[in-house]
């Protein structure tokens, strides 16, 4: 089990170093989900993720998202959907 935890733990550095390299605000974290942003219309965003078969919560501040921390594959698809979505917006 503690092995799985390190692995989560590195995905999500991973994860927001990613999303800061692309310009997105990162709330620091130490959980295992990520709050990311911020958007003039999260809702667009979120919706466009959905379309792309990739489940995010809408929570957090206004112009914000949350992104539970999966694994590598998982991720792939979350950092290819997102930023198909984020050029279509």
């Amino acid at each position: 089990m503690l092995s799985q935890v390190e692995a989560i733990k590195a995905e999500r550095d991973a994860t927001v170093s990613w999303l800061r390299s692309q310009g997105l605000a990162v709330a620091n974290s130490d959980a295992n989900f990520v709050m990311f942003g911020k958007f003039a219309d999260r809702h667009c965003v979120w919706n466009g993720l959905l379309r792309h078969g990739v489940l995010i919560r809408e929570a957090g501040p206004p112009e914000y998202l949350r992104v539970s921390i999966g694994t590598a594959a998982e991720m792939g698809e979350f950092r290819t959907a997102l930023l198909t979505v984020m050029a279509s917006v």
